[in-house]
């Protein structure tokens, strides 16, 4: 959705980031404010457990009303959430390496389940 002011990212972008950052929501630092209300609305775990398409029609709708609730003025305050010691530091490389695997991965158990 893109306002006059092109203030929005569009959805396919605003999904791919929620689901993206759904998995750490305490260091996530969405681009819009509007990102984080509509996974909060959806529900961040519903988003990391839908299949890509579901995900993107639930999103889809929750992110165009939340959008137009913004262009109207509302706000959306963010509650804090504190970060879990994991104990381990991933760069930005490493943490895109894990997610290429993962893909890969489920791409091999997909053609599995297929047949």
């Amino acid at each position: 959705m893109r306002d006059l002011f092109n203030e929005f990212p569009d959805t396919e972008a605003a999904y791919l980031e929620v689901a993206n950052n759904a998995h750490d929501l305490a260091r996530w630092k969405p681009s819009h404010e509007v990102l984080y209300e509509a996974g909060r609305r959806v529900g961040f775990s519903k988003i990391r457990r839908r299949d890509t398409g579901a995900g993107k029609r639930a999103f889809g709708k929750i992110y165009k009303e939340v959008c137009k609730a913004h262009m109207r003025g509302e706000r959306f305050p963010r509650s804090v959430i504190e970060p879990q010691n994991t104990g381990e530091k991933l760069t930005a490389r490493e943490v895109h390496a894990r997610r290429q695997i993962g893909r890969e991965r489920i791409g091999d158990i997909r053609a599995i389940l297929e047949g």
